[in-house]
């Protein structure tokens, strides 16, 4: 219990610093000749910042990871050999892969209303 306080507390000063923090520029060196340094992430604020993150993630990491999953609870099916709690195992397996799948696309739409509304 007390660890998920400490996540909650975590995660909710996260997303305070994120709102409220100013944007995020690239700097300029003024010398005999300008060098300036772009921004990687093609992005001007932290909440643009945080949905190109989400985004990449939604698209390269989560997909694999949840096929994995799918496998992995496929696996423990196939060689539970009649025992029931493998069995379930396996099923609890898939059920939360698919899940946690949703938590990461619905964390999408949710940067993507809040995006629109801050604009």
């Amino acid at each position: 219990m007390k660890k998920i306080k400490i996540a909650l507390i975590v995660l909710i000063s996260w997303f305070i610093n994120l709102v409220f923090l100013k944007n995020i520029f690239a700097q300029c060196i003024q010398t005999s000749s300008t060098v300036c340094l772009t921004n990687p992430l093609n992005a001007t604020s932290t909440i643009g910042i945080l949905n190109n993150i989400i985004i990449a993630l939604q698209v390269y990491i989560a997909p694999p990871i949840a096929a994995i999953m799918v496998l992995i609870g496929a696996f423990q099916i196939l060689f539970a050999a009649g025992d029931p709690e493998k069995f379930k195992t396996g099923k609890k397996t898939i059920l939360y892969a698919f899940i946690g799948y949703a938590i990461v696309l619905i964390a999408g739409g949710i940067t993507s209303i809040i995006t629109d509304i801050l604009k």
